[in-house]
């Protein structure tokens, strides 16, 4: 037998190569291993780098929004190059600064247009998206660009009413001294033998088309009847109540004088009539007289009493009428709210695109329908009386001509409808003690036809004046009963923005702007200087202390009522209004004067807020 050493293995032939191929398999595997780990942490890197730059788009979209925000809040001047209007007439400014005229400030009639609110209306400006007032790329001009890295956005400004160009309205009207208490659009002078006979005709509901920015409105007629050889006329002032009710519902009153005729040897004329303003605005829809019976109203402002423009009524025969027109025109009313679309640009070519919903204003009107509006009856069941005392300095003044445009408002009004309180500001203006030395521009009025809803009555004021405070509250601004307001601007921004609210008595001194609410007695003291709105609900009224010099821009409204604070909330509110109290015979002098563009920055705390957004 053969011995074959055990240590010593025959090799197969067959497993030559086994490790090669074992090796070769495992390496596969770990290729492909690798492979996957490295796909997956590309793929990560893919996702985490695109995640980065849609953020940047969502941020970008974010940003736009905020930019049209600011510039709807009139919070951007216009440069000289890019004003609307280089040369706006009747605005105080124009000559020294036309930028802050009304003609070249910011609206949502004037955003929704590209005519202002772009720098053009062809290419890229074809669409409203505010180039006017935003800084598009001159490269990529399709787009706002936000610094160096390429990221931007652009905007689209749209009506989600569709408010429209139709607006349906109609007239009412009235004399102050009338024929009797079923005729008060009609005054008799003389008697039908010889006299004067003029009946105000009102326009029935009627609907206009505004394409194109305004349209030919009728505000009545004045028709006038001669008897004979006349009769003098009297100085007889009258308004007539233009009442708006599509798209929206809203009252603004044009008042005036039929003005004393002459009579020579028995013979009398036709009389003219004079108007208070040749402008006025509804709901943001721009109401300007033209002419009467066909011929144009003055464009010259008449300083002497009664103030305003004239014009020429068309002269009936003896015997016979004659009918003038009251023409004019209307624009379109500025709607409400707004939508603005961004889209944002981020880098890798990441968009996003967000929607967001603006309301023009949380009252839909906060401003008042005089530069100085009392609200309140000649007495009240606590004891108190309507108190008058303008002031007796020279430097006084109370102006209702805005200083923005050419509106004119009452500088003074009242709501007292038995006309008691109008009668004792103006005996207080003509022959008080000590005498009234300073100037007033515009006409005192009774303004309880177009006192907006808001100052209607004391629950609804309070409504108001609560919702305030809530506003006031979130930002800080709220001072209660016995603190003083305080911050780097105790009474606003005086610029004319923010909100300050004092639960009680209030001084004001400095400078500020805004909206201040003042549930007690307001005190003006010294040099003080305010832009905005100015709203007293306490029995005290405003009071003036010491010398020194006064300015308020905007509205003041003194409208008193029983348990106007805030705090103790379960007070319950008087049902009627006190009687209102302003007191400027303390010393100093100071100016109060209507300026629109004030009340429109005061408004910013409570306007063109974003009711919601949504992500496309």
């Amino acid at each position: 037998m053969k011995y074959q050493d055990p240590s010593i293995v025959k090799k197969d032939k067959r497993e030559e190569g086994a490790a090669l191929v074992m090796a070769l398999l495992v390496t596969f595997l770990l290729l492909i291993a690798s492979a996957g780990l490295l796909l997956e942490t590309t793929t990560n890197t893919m996702n985490v780098t695109d995640a980065t730059a849609q953020q940047q788009a969502f941020d970008s979209a974010e940003s736009g929004i905020q930019a049209a925000i600011n510039v709807l809040r009139d919070n951007v001047t216009l440069p000289n190059a890019r004003l609307i209007d280089s040369n706006p007439v009747g605005c105080a400014t124009a000559a020294t600064a036309p930028e802050l005229c009304k003609e070249n400030r910011i609206n949502y009639l004037k955003a929704l247009d590209p005519a202002y609110s772009n720098l053009t209306t062809t290419g890229n400006d074809a669409t409203q998206r505010l180039s006017r007032w935003l800084s598009y790329d001159g490269t990529q001009t399709d787009r706002v660009l936000l610094g160096t890295s390429g990221n931007g956005y652009k905007l689209e400004i749209s009506d989600p009413d569709h408010t429209g160009a139709l607006v349906t309205y109609s007239t009412q009207g009235k004399f102050g001294d009338n024929d009797g208490s079923t005729l008060t659009s009609q005054k008799t002078w003389g008697d039908t033998t010889n006299g004067i006979r003029i009946n105000y005709i009102a326009q029935s509901a009627v609907q206009i088309n505004t394409t194109g920015g305004s349209a030919s409105a009728n505000f009545g007629t004045l028709r006038i009847t001669k008897y004979g050889n006349g009769a003098a006329t009297s100085s007889t002032r009258f308004e007539f109540d233009v009442t708006m009710t599509q798209p929206y519902w809203g009252i603004r009153v044009i008042r005036g004088y039929i003005m004393p005729n002459s009579c020579s040897a028995g013979v009398c004329t036709t009389p003219n009539v004079r108007f208070d303003s040749r402008t006025f605005t509804l709901q943001g829809s721009q109401i300007t007289l033209l002419s009467t019976g066909g011929n144009n109203l003055s464009t010259t402002y008449i300083t002497t009493a009664p103030e305003g423009f004239d014009s020429v009524l068309s002269a009936p025969s003896s015997g016979s009428s004659a009918d003038s027109l009251i023409a004019g025109s209307m624009s379109s009313p500025e709607p409400i709210r707004l939508v603005i679309k961004s889209t944002g640009y981020g880098p890798r070519g990441a968009t996003k695109q967000l929607e967001a919903i603006v309301r023009k204003n949380f009252f839909d009107g906060l401003s008042a329908p005089a530069t100085l509006t009392l609200v309140g009856p000649p007495t009240d069941s606590l004891g108190g009386t309507f108190t008058f005392e303008p002031g007796s300095s020279a430097a006084m003044e109370y102006s209702g001509q805005d200083q923005v445009s050419t509106d004119i408002i009452p500088p003074i009004g009242t709501t007292d409808t038995s006309g008691a309180n109008l009668d004792s500001l103006l005996d207080r203006i003509d022959t008080g003690t000590p005498p009234f030395n300073g100037t007033i521009t515009g006409t005192p009025s009774d303004v309880s036809v177009d006192t907006p809803p808001w100052l209607s009555s004391p629950a609804n004021l309070d409504t108001a004046v609560k919702s305030l405070q809530q506003v006031a509250d979130g930002a800080g601004r709220y001072f209660p009963s016995g603190t003083a307001p305080t911050g780097t601007y105790p009474f606003g921004n005086p610029n004319g923005t923010g909100i300050t609210f004092c639960d009680g008595n209030c001084t004001l001194t400095g400078d500020g702007g805004g909206i201040l609410v003042v549930t007690g007695k307001l005190t003006l003291h010294g040099n003080f200087s305010f832009r905005g709105i100015i709203i007293v609900t306490g029995s005290g009224g405003v009071d003036r202390s010491g010398a020194g010099t006064g300015l308020i821009q905007g509205n003041m409204v003194i409208a008193p009522y029983q348990n106007s604070g805030v705090l103790p909330a379960s007070d319950p509110v008087g049902s009627a209004f006190l009687a209102p109290k302003y007191d400027l015979s303390g010393g100093g002098n100071s100016t109060i004067a209507y300026n629109s563009t004030a009340i429109s920055n005061g408004l910013v705390a409570v306007s063109n807020f974003v009711l919601g957004v949504m992500e496309k």
